[in-house]
């Protein structure tokens, strides 16, 4: 370690420097750091800075990170429904509900029981195709704002940097990331994935053609969008891809076998070959060959020498065995769904499974983890699925959230895209064939929006009960260290002191008992009277009857009691004044970038409804959410879509057939819609999320 040798007058400067809480002068940064600064070129690290994007509010990244470290933002996860069995402890893929800022903060801070050392670090491929462009973003109509002016806002790019920074965070040190964006937003998140990921883990900007040409009034024709693809080290997972050849290539391959495959002849001598090769002869030839003989003798048994009439010896070279032409970075092959594709599922922005193929093929490997946070359709994880992959998959919307149910549980329906072969090599199933398989175990969990009722229906969910209440108070479980403090219902730590969950899960304490001087008094007999320092209990608001105490032990040491109340009726009735966005009334906005500003509880939703001579009829629809008058929606007015299932069966997952939004439904709740089967399922989700129980329209 360096010597500092500094003057008076240079200590005195840093003295005051700290003590005014500014930098010292930069002038000192040799004495300061002599061995350091002898390594630095200050002039090159100057003229290497990246261009960054600046504007109004933009975080630091150690400023966004600590948010999470500190619970800010971050969500208790809570199951909402799942679907096939595993052993205990056994992956299951996730479709998130929720806002994914939410629930990427919970999995950088890596607490949750869900998650915990399940995603962060080892994510070795994401994708995503932030919303951008939606029909509804165009207008000015109702005082909306057009489309050119969010994407001039700082708040909408700072939004999305602050997705990518925790991101990067979940990545493992060998991942990728693959951002998909259209024209409007390409040159502003460039910037952005520069200054998070390092200009030098760029790799390639993907130029997808997805659509034909066309006419585009006043300019050329818009037809492209652009991927960008980043690594986090250069560790990176890299398998090859090729491209089928062209035609004019397949022409060379002339010949065909009986069995008609087509090959073309190379040449097997060496001469002109660096290296030398092999003399010998062979079938009367002889001459200087590229390959030994036992290996001339061995391609002549499998049928793969060519021989010539004037007694040449030629290898063939069969056009199934080459491997294509690597991929480039323009992929014109890959064509958008069409509304006669098998794969379509009537969602706005839907991207074809041949995209992600390409690239979770390209970039991952069999049992990796692939996350999407920008769920959509569901085209990621369903070809994650189908590719031998894991996945997670977060989108706000309960339209895409039942969307991506529907599209796993009917994956079995839709196309194979890899060819199988048996132990033997016969090819079992053919790429495009029918996938014919059930989904591996998934569950659907919800980040930032609660059920209330089931997390206080206490006696069955005793456990959910208390992950839940430490988690509002950003604690993680630890039964081993609060087990040292021998004391009843402690199970977390804070501050290396014992809290205590106050157990409302027996009938005496919720009834009965409230936390006075005289329960207080009592932990400390409990403890032998050794008690001292902080104390902390949380609880439910109403079984307290008394604030934050300071009591004395036996040796006349303070126990400094903290009451940490639940504040659950507070919380609910914020929920209802929040600024939440809503779920979409219609088609063209279902595809909005929706940001929670908090997590909120479940309002409960009730629908009957009657079949009618042309659809059906909503006869009851009632939720208890407010509007930003602080009033009740009126009549149908907090309804934002009916979801139907055409083969509803009580005792079976609920998997969705059709969405009807509130702008195609009736002012007295008519919905058109032919042929109605005898078992129909209906759902529907007010303005905020909330969804009502399945309704058999009888």
């Amino acid at each position: 370690m360096s010597k500092i040798s500094l003057t008076f007058e240079e200590k005195a400067q840093l003295i005051e420097a700290i003590n005014n809480d500014c930098e010292p002068d930069p002038d000192l940064l040799l004495k300061f750091f002599p061995s350091t600064a002898e390594k630095l070129d200050l002039q090159t690290l100057d003229r290497a800075r990246i261009p960054t994007l600046e504007y109004a509010n933009k975080q630091s990244k150690a400023a966004i990170l600590a948010e999470a470290s500190a619970g800010i933002g971050a969500a208790p996860l809570q199951i909402v429904r799942e679907f096939g069995n595993t052993d205990t402890g056994q992956w299951r893929n996730l479709i998130v509900q929720g806002d994914n800022l939410q629930f990427l903060k919970t999995c950088s801070r890596n607490i949750d029981p869900l998650i915990k050392d399940k995603v962060k670090g080892k994510v070795k491929l994401i994708y995503i195709d932030p919303p951008f462009a939606t029909k509804s973003d165009f207008g000015g109509k109702d005082g909306e704002r057009s489309y050119s002016d969010k994407i001039a806002s700082a708040e909408f790019i700072e939004s999305l940097r602050k997705r990518l920074i925790y991101l990067r965070e979940l990545l493992a040190d060998d991942g990728s990331i693959y951002v998909h964006l259209d024209w409007r937003m390409n040159s502003y998140i460039r910037l952005i994935l520069d200054e998070i990921f390092d200009r030098s883990n760029y790799i390639n900007e993907i130029i997808w053609q997805r659509t034909s040409a066309h006419s585009d009034p006043g300019r050329y024709g818009m037809n492209i969008d652009s991927i960008f693809y980043y690594v986090k080290s250069n560790r990176k997972i890299w398998n090859q891809l090729y491209g089928e050849h062209s035609e004019e290539y397949k022409k060379r391959f002339r010949n065909s076998d009986t069995n008609g495959r087509l090959w073309t002849d190379a040449d097997l001598t060496a001469k002109g070959l660096h290296g030398g090769g092999y003399t010998y002869t062979y079938r009367d030839t002889k001459s200087l060959w590229r390959c030994p003989l036992e290996t001339m003798k061995r391609l002549d048994k499998e049928n793969r020498l060519h021989f010539t009439n004037k007694g040449g010896i030629r290898l063939k070279r069969y056009l199934d065995e080459t491997p294509g032409i690597p991929l480039q970075t323009l992929w014109s092959d890959i064509f958008p769904v069409n509304s006669q594709a098998k794969e379509r599922v009537d969602y706005p922005t839907q991207k074809p499974e041949a995209l992600l193929e390409r690239i979770i093929l390209a970039s991952s490997n069999p049992g990796d983890l692939v996350m999407d946070v920008f769920a959509g359709s569901g085209t990621t994880a369903a070809v994650a699925e189908k590719l031998g992959r894991r996945w997670i998959t977060c989108d706000f919307g309960k339209h895409a959230i039942y969307t991506v149910q529907r599209r796993l549980l009917r994956i079995g329906e839709s196309k194979a895209l890899l060819e199988e072969k048996d132990e033997n090599g016969k090819i079992v199933v053919k790429k495009g064939a029918l996938y014919s398989k059930a989904s591996r175990p998934f569950s659907v969990i919800s980040s930032g929006a609660y059920d209330f009722s089931h997390i206080m229906d206490l006696r069955s969910n005793k456990k959910a009960y208390i992950n839940f209440v430490l988690g509002l108070f950003q604690l993680e479980r630890d039964p081993e260290k609060a087990a040292s403090f021998k004391l009843a219902n402690i199970y977390a730590l804070k501050d290396k002191n014992p809290v205590e969950v106050y157990p409302v899960w027996e009938d005496e304490f919720l009834k009965e008992v409230r936390i006075d001087e005289e329960y207080l008094e009592e932990i400390i007999t409990q403890s032998g009277g050794r008690l001292r320092g902080d104390y902390y209990i949380i609880t439910p608001e109403s079984c307290s009857n008394i604030g934050d105490t300071t009591l004395k032990n036996r040796d006349g040491k303070q126990v400094n009691f903290h009451i940490l109340t639940f504040p659950y009726k507070i919380l609910e009735e914020v929920s209802r004044n929040l600024e939440l966005q809503e779920q979409p009334a219609s088609q063209d906005n279902v595809n909005n970038l929706i940001t929670a500003t908090a997590f909120y509880f479940n309002e409960e939703v009730e629908l009957e409804a009657v079949r009618t001579g042309n659809g059906l009829k909503i006869t009851r629809f009632a939720t208890r959410i407010l509007n930003n008058d602080g009033e009740c929606f009126p009549g149908l007015a907090g309804l934002a879509m009916l979801l139907i299932d055409l083969d509803y069966e009580a005792d079976k997952p609920f998997d969705m057939d059709v969405t009807v939004f509130a702008k195609e439904i009736g002012e007295d709740g008519s919905v058109k819609i032919a042929n109605l089967t005898p078992s129909v399922g209906l759902i529907a989700i007010d303005r905020h999320g909330n969804e009502s129980k399945p309704f058999n329209l009888e």
